[in-house]
């Protein structure tokens, strides 16, 4: 599913059947929420910044603040087979787009959160730059954490707990 998912995003298509990631971040810190109430946070992993078509044929191309909510109907529809009757019980809810991304963030290009490509040229003593994979930068106790750095994105603080530990024992 994943693989078919990026080579329909690549493709500038709509996936039809997106990969999720879902949290509930109030079912650890119930502050995020007035009491009784829960927060749902989804993540739809690969889509293309500019959309060319629908793999399922079923939203025409256009800009992404068009397309959006309709896309986030299709993500629900998903979820719901999990967790029927979800819709019933959404009291409110924001849908951020690549492009909404990008516009709060111009470092997630495209929407890109993961700052790029994670192919074996970006990693190790690639990630983000051959001389540059310490977490060091060209100026002195200057450091860069974060999705560009080693390990990457989809590691939580992986790359701000290693600094961490190499600064620890200076």
């Amino acid at each position: 599913a994943m693989s078919r998912t990026y080579q329909q995003a690549i493709s500038g298509m709509l996936p039809d059947e997106p990969v999720l990631v879902v949290g509930q971040p109030t079912a650890v810190d119930a502050s995020r929420a007035p009491e009784g109430k829960h927060v749902l946070w989804v993540q739809v992993r690969m889509l293309p910044a500019e959309i060319f078509s629908d793999a399922a044929g079923k939203i025409a191309p256009a800009h992404w603040d068009q397309v959006k909510e309709r896309y986030a109907e299709r993500v629900l529809d998903i979820i719901e087979t999990y967790a029927p009757n979800l819709r019933r019980n959404i009291l409110g809810r924001a849908v951020f787009s690549p492009l909404d991304l990008e516009r709060e963030n111009p470092n997630l290009v495209g929407g890109d959160q993961i700052c790029g490509s994670h192919h074996l040229a970006q990693n190790f003593l690639f990630r983000p730059a051959r001389g540059f994979a310490g977490w060091n930068t060209p100026v002195m106790n200057l450091h860069l954490t974060g999705a560009a750095t080693w390990p990457g994105a989809g590691t939580g603080a992986a790359s701000g707990y290693m600094l961490a530990q190499q600064l620890g024992g200076r």
